[in-house]
């Protein structure tokens, strides 16, 4: 799935369950979701500005144009050189799906010079090493790994709001190297940042191994609902029914609400209790279990909340 420009900052996981709303926090504050993304894309969540050079100079910049500015421009140049990179190279990605040929030429050197680019940028710029890291990872340099797996350590100084740390995960998730099995675990068990750990758990959905599959088993015993959920829908989309219980709660409304109580801060929207259970009730249906069905039956049956009758009717129709 594309991000929009103007959706760029936020970052995009779709399928499931929001814990927070209202004015945005930290970079993750809308995360029970499965991850789905286009990887370097996910770094529009840190880029704030959307003009073009087009717009200024006659014509839009070249990659390695837009690599030069956003190493030596000054601060908005940077962020809006770097945006451009993104982009490009995600618009270079649809066309190679699409059989076209690449709206952005890529020079012979570019892969060099953007690694030269990450050696060079001072770590107390790590929103712009973020860039440069995805966009190696994306272009499938050997580097770029490995330098997205060294972001997870950026200081909380340099990463008050755990933007860095939450993208580099999200990029590596979305990614699904198993070099990034470890970080993640870690962070999952670890760390004291319940976004960064939801974002570990929807990051090893994809990330292959068995040391992820018992980290997110024994998460579902975390006091934290939003990490529940999180290791349950993972789960789920590797093949595991580990979380299946879990996912039956999640289809109750009166769970939200419990929750709503605890912290006025999480599910206060109707909206976002609904998107939780489609989200539940999708991870059900790809487990496609005999004693899960009669709980989605029973919802679409009776519930009230219209999407989320529809979801389970398609799950049924799915089941025959």
């Amino acid at each position: 799935m594309l991000a929009s420009v103007t959706d760029a900052h936020e970052p995009r996981v779709e399928g499931a369950i929001v814990p927070s709303d209202g004015s945005p926090p930290t970079a993750y504050k809308n995360l029970f979701v499965p991850l789905v993304v286009v990887p370097a894309l996910i770094v529009g969540a840190i880029l704030l500005v959307f003009l073009f050079f087009g717009a200024i100079s006659g014509r839009e910049a070249s990659l390695s144009e837009n690599l030069d500015r956003a190493v030596h421009g000054g601060q908005a140049e940077r962020k809006q050189a770097a945006f451009n990179m993104v982009r490009q190279v995600a618009e270079n990605r649809r066309a190679r799906l699409e059989h076209r040929d690449l709206p952005w030429p890529v020079e012979s050197d570019f892969l060099s010079r953007l690694r030269s680019a990450w050696d060079s940028t001072s770590t107390e710029d790590p929103s712009l090493r973020l860039v440069l890291a995805s966009l190696l990872a994306q272009l499938d340099d050997p580097q770029g790994i490995p330098s997205l797996i060294a972001l997870l350590d950026t200081p909380q100084g340099a990463d008050p709001k755990g933007e860095v740390r939450f993208n580099a995960l999200a990029n590596l998730g979305a990614l699904g190297d198993p070099r990034a099995e470890a970080p993640a675990i870690r962070i999952l068990e670890q760390s004291q940042d319940p976004g960064l750990r939801a974002v570990a758990a929807i990051a090893l959905q994809h990330i292959p191994g068995d040391a992820g599959l018992a980290a997110l088993r024994a998460a579902l015993d975390d006091p934290l609902l939003e990490i529940r959920a999180n290791a349950a829908i993972a789960l789920s989309m590797r093949g595991d029914p580990a979380g299946s219980s879990v996912l039956r709660d999640l289809l109750d409304p009166s769970v939200y609400s419990a929750e709503h109580g605890r912290d006025g801060a999480k599910f206060s929207q109707p909206r976002r209790v609904s998107e939780s259970r489609v989200a539940a009730i999708e991870a059900l249906s790809r487990l496609h279990r005999a004693e899960d069905r009669s709980a989605i039956e029973r919802v679409a049956d009776q519930d009230s909340d219209l999407a989320v009758r529809e979801a389970a009717m398609k799950a049924l129709d799915g089941w025959r």
